[in-house]
């Protein structure tokens, strides 16, 4: 199963629970509270996970490694390409 279908029977099965609560259709005879407290329910869950991607995000972006071999690596052939090009008559 890809993420993309977990993702989507997650969010299906959410979507059938708080349409089963919000519209009563199972006749569950729920409090109003209940009713109530599930109406925003979706707004909710979609802020919760705009900061959890932010904060999944942030602590990808602080603990990203650096290559510093790999950045005196590519220095050293832009310096490579650049005498090169010299030899070769491209005035820079």
């Amino acid at each position: 199963m890809t993420k993309l279908l977990e993702w989507l029977l997650g969010v299906s099965l959410i979507g059938v629970a708080w349409g089963l609560v919000t519209f009563d259709l199972l006749d569950l005879q729920l409090p109003p509270k209940y009713r109530e407290l599930a109406w925003p329910m979706p707004v909710y869950l979609l802020v919760a996970f705009g900061c959890y991607s932010l904060a999944a995000v942030s602590y990808r972006v602080a603990t990203f490694n650096d290559c510093e071999d790999a950045a005196k690596e590519l220095q050293a052939q832009i310096k490579e390409a650049k005498e090169d090009l010299k030899k070769k008559g491209l005035k820079m």
